[in-house]
């Protein structure tokens, strides 16, 4: 008797521990689901869905006067208009459609580069809109190319943003990072990127470090530095935890993310012999995710194009020193305004 009686209270223990952690756990997933419900709402409340003569696009329309097509880079879709906010504050609107795959626009065999092309266009069909100036953010460089090409009557002027232009494969730091594995799971996507969201929210520099490992080639004390100079602007830090916002829900962007990889691995030459419009390409040394050479790339390739080289935080070529953030934009700006005067 004695000895069973003394096994209860370390019985009696463990079982307050296991009911503890089932009741943590249900919590946890009951703060998930909300979650997941909040963030699937909002990814698409402020975009519309049409039907195009080649299928249904959604796509976010923000600002009045000329109209800049935003080719979305990796992971985020027309939630990712931010980047480009500046524009819209320098009186341009800026029109983002959903790539293939990501939320409201299925993938549907119009994964490469030519078809998102002509998809795109499609919309400004849809949307009675005659011409435009095109903006390329990373993943979103190669449509963007093809676009200018194909459409050549229809932009007034390109910028690539840290875009790819050429194949490129993927660096041994995104394949074994922890974000890198996340990004190719299906599996538990949502799950995955719930904790992601909350670390960005909650330990927002901790949680950066990330990003020095796959956006760009820098060293853990440089990449510390970058870090706090991009937390310490508030406009920048609110760019951040917009990024981390217009990540989510992730399983509705996975076919594109996955189509994005695969084309940049196996991207053909792109067609830049046909490309009229003045183009303005902008990259870093740093670059830790495609590499500075895409932009060299497309410098040399597009007859007549400026390259601007702005080192910043590597692929994140906005986010860095303020000053330069702003001079930044101010370039973008002016070779736009040069170009796109009388458009409408």
């Amino acid at each position: 008797m004695r000895s069973g009686g003394s096994r209860r209270p370390w019985l009696w223990r463990l079982a307050g521990t296991v009911g503890a952690f089932g009741v943590l756990s249900w919590i946890v997933w009951l703060r998930y689901r909300r979650w997941l419900q909040y963030v699937t709402r909002r990814a698409s409340e402020d975009s519309v869905v049409v039907e195009t003569r080649l299928g249904p696009v959604e796509y976010g329309l923000r600002g009045a006067g000329p109209v800049v097509l935003h080719f979305h880079g990796g992971n985020v879709g027309h939630n990712g208009w931010f980047f480009l906010e500046h524009l819209v504050t320098a009186g341009y609107q800026v029109l983002t459609p959903d790539r293939p795959g990501y939320l409201g626009t299925p993938l549907d065999g119009k994964g490469s580069p030519s078809r998102q092309a002509d998809l795109a266009a499609a919309l400004l069909d849809t949307l009675g809109i005659d011409r435009v100036a095109v903006v390329g953010l990373s993943a979103g460089g190669p449509a963007a190319i093809e676009f200018a090409a194909r459409h050549p009557d229809r932009v007034a002027a390109l910028v690539l943003l840290s875009a790819i232009s050429q194949r490129t494969g993927l660096s041994q730091d995104q394949l074994s990072s922890s974000l890198g594995r996340l990004v190719m799971t299906k599996r538990y996507q949502d799950v995955a990127y719930f904790l992601i969201n909350r670390a960005m929210h909650t330990m927002t520099a901790l949680s950066m470090r990330d990003f020095v490992r796959t956006e760009t080639t820098y060293d853990a004390s440089t990449g510390k530095k970058l870090i706090d100079k991009v937390l310490s602007d508030p406009a920048q830090r609110r760019q951040v935890l917009a990024m981390s916002d217009a990540m989510v829900p992730a399983l509705p962007r996975f076919d594109g993310v996955m189509n994005d990889l695969a084309v940049q691995q196996g991207l053909e030459e792109l067609p830049f012999a046909q490309v009229t419009a003045p183009a303005l390409v902008i990259g870093s040394r740093y670059d830790g995710d495609i590499g500075y050479a895409n932009s060299v790339n497309s410098h040399e390739k597009l007859v007549g194009s400026e390259l601007v080289t702005v080192d910043q935080f590597g692929h994140l070529v906005w986010w860095g020193d303020a000053s330069v953030t702003t001079e930044l934009e101010r370039r973008i700006e002016a070779f736009l305004e040069r170009h796109t005067m009388g458009m409408h």
